[in-house]
């Protein structure tokens, strides 16, 4: 029976090691590996610490490993992955024989089996950063802890030493590991003997006396703070999204899940209290730490910080199993294997999304495009270090024009305003924090979009000049909402003035409408957003024309979602920074576009009586005509956080 469990364990190992080195040459860098290994080109130990460390918010020892394990075998990403998938499959091994001493030999195969083909770890056993490390780490932690308590003789002094070590590893290695080795390590105090209190003690003072170097960089790192500006602060349901992130957002991964707790109910004898209520305490009490201080100091809370405790909640859902025969096993296995493999690569897509970095699959796209005959202009709001690394791998000469090159927003106008009668065709591309309202902006000059391609993290777009359109692709992947042309009747706007109407200056059609210096408030659009809207992903695209004076304009377009005298999203866009002179605006009779975007979520939809308004704020009181308010719904991109979200 032995023999046979060993081959269970032999199988779970293969199928984490396939699914870790699958099309290995293939897998990325990540933006936060790219940031660690622009971080290792210094000459000197203290310039590492000084400039790549401490800056960077994270204990030092990844990145001091790093930095010595790319002069030893490259930048490439196979060598700079490599230590952190075997991390990964010794992580497996490890929870194996934990789980094996805490409990049975059935619950160390289906923890095994969890860990060895959940998307949390196959992912992050990709991604060379402090957290596949520092669960392996805790995991090493505990089980030393564990031999501490079970075994006797000279082999506990060896777990001593090796305890110590572990600890140490995983205060160097990230802040949340030290968090959780300092509740493994006073858990530890309530379960070793009594006679076992001294040389525990010494192990922790050992643990903080090789911790003491580091409390420098602590301190300054802890003084900084958290990520607070890109990082929110978590909402009072993140135990729930960490779950079903926890599970792929898979209804067969839950009702695996459900199906094995309720195979455990009915087959369980006995519940070992100690174990379950130490689980309940490892796998909560960091994240309820990491919550509070999040929400009341600074944000850092993250489902990636919660790796290095969260292979205990497996031991609160499957703790009460009881040891099962081998063949049964066999199908426990088998059944974990396939199941969660399948959601891996079919529901989440993982070899489809994860392996295709925006920025390098922005140049790619671009190398095909430089292959056709036509006139191209390129624009990208990407990094530029990662850009430029791309660009020399896959020697591309094009030039491109950077986001962050553009001053203001009008001269990001001109410059598409010049550009459009000079290229056929414009390339974007832009991570998932670009302002949604450029896509309309750029809309204006090169009306036709030709293919939009999605990616984890970011969108490419290639328009097709207004002078091309019609030849392929298609108008735009938007939806007309509302259009306001002051032609016909509609149902969705309030306070229409008829004697605002004026027939003297228009874009288009008969009527404009005119604002006053008397009107404050314009007509306002109001419309349930579940009449239009159900995807999280949608984009909602708000324009109009505007016949501005010449002298300063302080008008705001505004956009709100609303419910129940409550604003779930409040945001507008100032009509002076969409005003340039140009050739072309002037033989308008200075007619320009206004334009507001922002992305819908999940959280907007959930929202009951949601009503999206659009209204124009004369915040100035002076004199300025408007005409064809546009209200359009835009496709997204629906993997663009596909590794935190469902898609």
């Amino acid at each position: 029976m032995r023999l046979k469990n060993n081959f269970l364990l032999l199988t779970i190992l293969l199928v984490a090691t396939i699914l870790r080195f699958w099309n290995y040459s293939e897998i990325p860098f990540t933006n936060d590996e790219f940031s660690a290994l622009f971080r290792t080109h210094y000459d000197s130990f203290s310039d590492l610490i000084s400039k790549g460390v401490i800056i960077d918010g994270h204990p030092a020892g990844i990145q001091v490993f790093i930095y010595y394990w790319v002069q030893l075998f490259g930048y490439t990403e196979m060598s700079v992955k490599f230590p952190f998938i075997i991390f990964g499959i010794l992580s497996i091994l490890v929870l194996y024989r934990i789980a094996k001493m805490w409990y049975n030999e059935t619950i160390a195969l289906i923890c095994a089996s969890f860990l060895a083909t959940l998307q949390y770890t196959v992912v992050y056993s990709q991604i060379a950063r402090p957290y596949i490390s520092g669960l392996l780490f805790c995991l090493l932690m505990v089980l030393f802890l564990t031999r501490i308590i079970k075994e006797k003789g000279k082999k506990r002094y060896w777990n001593y030493i090796l305890f110590v070590l572990s600890a140490s590893l995983c205060t160097y290695n990230h802040h949340f590991s030290l968090l959780f080795a300092l509740i493994i390590g006073v858990s530890g105090l309530f379960l070793i003997q009594k006679k076992q209190f001294l040389p525990y003690f010494l192990c922790g003072l050992a643990i903080i006396v090789l911790y003491l170097p580091h409390l420098p960089i602590f301190f300054y790192q802890l003084k900084v703070g958290g990520v607070e500006g890109w990082l929110g602060k978590p909402k009072n349901d993140f135990i729930i999204s960490y779950l079903k992130y926890i599970f792929q957002f898979s209804y067969f991964t839950f009702s695996l899940v459900f199906s094995l707790m309720i195979f455990g109910i009915f087959r369980r004898k006995t519940l070992n209290k100690k174990n379950f209520i130490i689980a309940v305490i490892w796998f909560f009490l960091p994240f309820l730490i990491g919550f509070f201080y999040s929400k009341y100091v600074n944000s850092v809370l993250q489902y990636s910080v919660l790796i290095f405790n969260f292979p205990f909640l497996f031991f609160i859902l499957f703790g009460h199993i009881q040891e099962q025969k081998t063949k049964i096993n066999a199908f426990l296995v088998g059944i974990i294997l396939l199941s969660n493999t399948l959601v891996l690569c079919l529901e989440r897509k993982h070899y489809e999304t994860f392996y295709k970095s925006p920025q390098e699959h922005f140049i790619l796209e671009l190398k095909k495009i430089e292959n056709k005959k036509t006139t191209l202009s390129i624009i990208a709001d990407y990094n530029r270090k990662i850009s430029n690394h791309y660009i020399k791998k896959h020697r591309v000469k094009s030039k491109i024009t950077w986001i962050d090159s553009f001053k203001t927003q009008q001269d990001f106008i001109l410059f598409l305003e010049t550009n459009s009668s000079k290229y056929d065709e414009l390339y974007f591309g832009g991570l998932s924090e670009v302002n949604p309202s450029i896509v309309p902006l750029i809309m204006d000059y090169f009306p036709e979009i030709v293919w939009q391609k999605n990616y984890f993290g970011g969108t490419a777009y290639l328009f097709l000049s207004a002078d091309k359109a019609g030849s392929k692709g298609k108008k735009s992947s938007c939806k007309m909402i509302e259009k306001l042309d002051f032609e016909s009747k509609t149902n969705n706007w309030s306070s229409l003035n008829p004697k605002q109407y004026t027939d003297s200056v228009k874009f288009a059609g008969k009527y404009a409408y005119l604002i006053d210096s008397l009107t404050e408030w314009s007509p306002t659009f109001s419309k349930n957003v579940w009449d239009f809207a159900k995807n999280k992903n949608n984009i909602v695209d708000v324009s109009l024309k505007t016949c501005l004076p010449d002298t300063l304009i302080d008008a705001i377009l505004i956009v709100s979602l609303e419910a129940k005298d409550s604003a779930y999203y409040w945001g507008g866009s100032s009509f002076e920074t969409f005003k340039i002179e140009s050739k072309t605006s002037i033989a308008r009779n200075k007619w320009i576009s206004v334009h507001h975007s922002f992305k819908l979520s999940q959280d907007f939809l959930k929202v009951e009586d949601l009503k999206l308004k659009v209204f124009i704020w004369n915040r100035g009181k002076q004199n300025f005509l408007v005409d064809n308010i546009e209200i359009k719904l835009r496709d997204g991109n629906p993997i663009i956080y596909g590794f935190n979200e469902k898609f």
